[in-house]
């Protein structure tokens, strides 16, 4: 039996959101590989919680986890410092715990992050920053680095090239790329070529700049590109072909330009805690960054397989070194 009327009947719901957040996070327990883990996501989501803005709001995705960093998410979320928390009793995966979300987010940007990194004051800031100045973008990372300017960008590049903006500069932290390249285990061998911790292909409008090209461990993307992503699920835990299907492939066939911020703003921690991630978290404080207005997209109406031809031969081996030269890349034109 009811009696009365539901006072919510009616009632229309208004959010002042326009930038979501979402972090899955997978710690299934707190034993060898997973010995640092509440560590490691405390890290994570607390420098998000002190750094994003007050139009952002964050989603925690529970994967999985053990009891111990069940009960720490869920506390954050009954002290108001998490908006949305979803808990899976089991792990789904990365991607399928991502996806249903930004697909149904009112937000017109969604911030995709692992739950192992590390965010610094003004990130949030620096790449809406990168939309506004580059409206084409798609896909921007708060994480530059050198060695990925020719993957899933087919549309940065030949869109850069026709409208005569792709410029080669000395504009990134070594220092900084070095760290990321550490962190995955690839010291060694992601910057063989050293002239690429010199040099990085960007695209540059007036006195803005922005590196060409990204990963996407964490990454901004307006939530249009989600529509082009598979409508099942990847049934996959991890894999780097569920990211290049849900993420990369979506880029480049809604059609838009995938960047980095010239400044580091954030750190993959992997597995283990130092000291120099501690020092920068604690420097954190709590701040209101400046909003922005999303400007509209804008995108080539040129089809997809045009520009990939015309791709090919800028970036062929024969064509390239040219190119490179034109763009401002005055030496290590043959080792880049």
């Amino acid at each position: 039996m009811r009696i009365g009327s539901n006072p919510e009947k009616n009632k229309t719901i208004e959010r002042d959101f326009y930038h979501r957040i979402i972090v899955p996070v997978f710690i299934p327990n707190l034993n060898d590989y997973f010995e640092h883990g509440m560590q490691i996501t405390k890290l994570c989501i607390e420098s998000i919680i002190k750094t994003q803005h007050q139009k952002s709001a964050l989603t925690i995705v529970n994967n999985g986890s053990c009891q111990d960093v069940t009960h720490y998410l869920q506390q954050l979320y009954l002290d108001g410092k998490i908006d949305q928390l979803v808990h899976y009793k089991e792990n789904v995966g990365k991607i399928d715990a991502i996806i249903p979300i930004a697909r149904e987010a009112q937000e017109p940007l969604i911030t995709i992050s692992d739950g192992d990194v590390l965010f610094t004051k003004g990130w949030i800031q620096g790449v809406e920053e990168v939309f506004v100045n580059f409206p084409e973008a798609g896909m921007v990372s708060p994480v530059p680095h050198g060695t990925v300017y020719n993957t899933y960008t087919v549309n940065t590049l030949f869109d850069g090239f026709l409208k005569g903006i792709l410029v080669f500069q000395s504009i990134c932290n070594p220092e900084d790329m070095m760290r990321f390249a550490e962190s995955i285990g690839k010291a060694e061998t992601m910057y063989q070529k050293q002239i690429r911790l010199q040099y990085q292909l960007t695209v540059k409008r007036k006195e803005f700049s922005a590196v060409v090209g990204c990963g996407h461990f964490v990454a901004t993307l307006r939530k249009e590109v989600f529509q082009y992503a598979p409508q099942g699920a990847s049934k996959l835990a991890y894999a780097s072909v569920a990211d290049r299907d849900y993420i990369d492939f979506p880029v480049e066939k809604a059609k838009l330009w995938r960047l980095a911020t010239v400044k580091n703003y954030a750190y993959h921690m992997g597995n283990t805690p130092t000291s120099w991630m501690e020092s920068i978290f604690n420097k954190l404080e709590k701040s209101s960054i400046k909003t922005i207005e999303i400007p509209k997209r804008n995108k080539s109406k040129l089809p997809l397989w045009f520009k990939k031809r015309v791709v090919l031969v800028i970036m062929s081996r024969y064509c390239k070194k040219y190119f490179y030269k034109k763009w401002g890349l005055n030496k290590g034109v043959n080792e880049y």
